[in-house]
């Protein structure tokens, strides 16, 4: 939801911006004589030649956008496809967690067997206690140094060692907030990127591995290991043996899509492959990095179904949709411009198929759908 506000803010801002350059009680036109449409595919706005216009009209490609007056302070909207800013799509039970007392800030519960985790209601992590000290994992901004105190909450145990799952911010930027001689553990890769990035509040690894890793403090063992980029280069899998509970950050939200472009993952074939790796282990709980939900092994293959209908339905699309014929619609004067609509098409032509399959199963299917499309029709044309 915060997204779609922000994206309307923007719209209107920009909106604003143009009506000012006319006069606070001017119509908005498109400069030298262009004018406003609506791109349906791309659910954005375009300004063109008359004639052109005209002819993505009659391919359905745009739609003409009334002129848009304002005669007093706030701007009429009602033109401007609010449906398509907004999700309107109640979610589905399955997407719901436990509540969160706001006015606190955070929840801590138990997993099992000392292992606790630690949610604001858009990021989570967890750490365990050992007899000997707290393994924290990750330190997610977003929850900063209530993450302290949720450790105070259940334990006077020091923290004595931290786990990076990779290097990005959102997960680790108040790691500076630990002690400092605590251990620090990462892939090697991790804290290779650490090095560039040269942030204090992201402290460098004391330990780094390639492979495989085991930590043992106390009572509890964590199995660390890399199975390749998925996310990001040097995301690890963080499995606790004892208690059945995987950790891995950004790749899936159970009860929900995952954030847009499959998270931001960076490499698309490898993000695909890790339902399949995840599902390899002997696990209970899963804890996913985001969401205030822990997850199963349900949701991991309800996750890596919703993903199977997307390339599906992505593939179909670049089959049937002709480059040629967009251009010839469209007109060749700009080529990034057929190529934006050609792909415009392929994304929405997949979106149209998968998002009423899984509207009622997955939070955010509305959102998000489009962009994991988009991701993976241009992964399937380049990867």
């Amino acid at each position: 939801m915060k997204f779609a506000v922000l994206f309307s803010v923007l719209l209107l801002v920009s909106l604003f911006s143009i009506q000012s350059s006319f006069g606070e009680e001017s119509s908005i036109f498109c400069k030298d004589g262009k004018v406003l449409v609506y791109r349906v595919n791309a659910e954005k706005y375009a300004c063109l030649n008359p004639p052109t216009a005209e002819n993505w009209y009659q391919s359905g490609i745009a739609e003409p956008v009334d002129e848009i007056t304002s005669t007093d302070s706030e701007m009429n909207t009602n033109t401007l496809h609010p449906e398509k800013m907004v999700s309107s799509a109640p979610l589905p039970k399955s997407s719901l967690g436990p509540q969160i007392d706001y006015s606190k800030g955070y929840l801590v519960e138990e997993i099992r067997d000392g292992i606790f985790w630690v949610t604001d209601g858009a990021y989570n992590t967890m750490f365990l206690t050992t007899g000997q000290g707290v393994i924290a994992v990750d330190a997610p901004p977003s929850i900063g140094t209530n993450y302290l105190k949720a450790i105070k909450e259940v334990t006077d145990e020091p923290i004595t060692h931290v786990i990076y799952s990779h290097s990005h911010i959102d997960h680790i930027g108040s790691a500076s907030m630990f002690p400092a001689n605590a251990t620090i553990i990462s892939h090697l890769w991790t804290a290779e990127q650490l090095k560039i990035r040269n942030d204090p509040n992201r402290p460098l690894p004391t330990i780094t591995f390639e492979d495989k890793f085991t930590l043992e403090v106390g009572t509890q063992k964590l199995e660390l290991e890399y199975h390749g980029p998925i996310h990001d280069p040097g995301n690890i899998f963080i499995y606790a043996p004892q208690q059945k509970v995987l950790m891995l950050v950004d790749v899936v939200f159970p009860g929900w899509v995952p954030f847009k472009d499959l998270a931001l993952a960076e490499d698309v074939p490898s993000f695909i492959y890790a339902h399949d790796k995840i599902l390899e282990y002997d696990f209970e709980t899963f804890v996913g990095g985001h969401v205030t939900k822990l997850g199963t092994p349900k949701d991991v293959k309800i996750q890596k179904e919703y993903f199977d209908d997307i390339q599906k339905n992505a593939g179909i699309a670049n089959l049937q949709v002709d480059f040629m014929e967009i251009g010839q619609k469209v007109g060749f004067e700009n080529l990034w411009l057929v190529f934006q609509i050609y792909a415009d098409t392929i994304t929405q032509q997949c979106t149209d198929a998968v998002v009423p399959q899984w509207i009622d199963r997955l939070g955010g299917a509305d959102l998000f759908t489009y962009d994991h499309c988009w991701k993976i029709s241009e992964s399937q044309r380049i990867d």
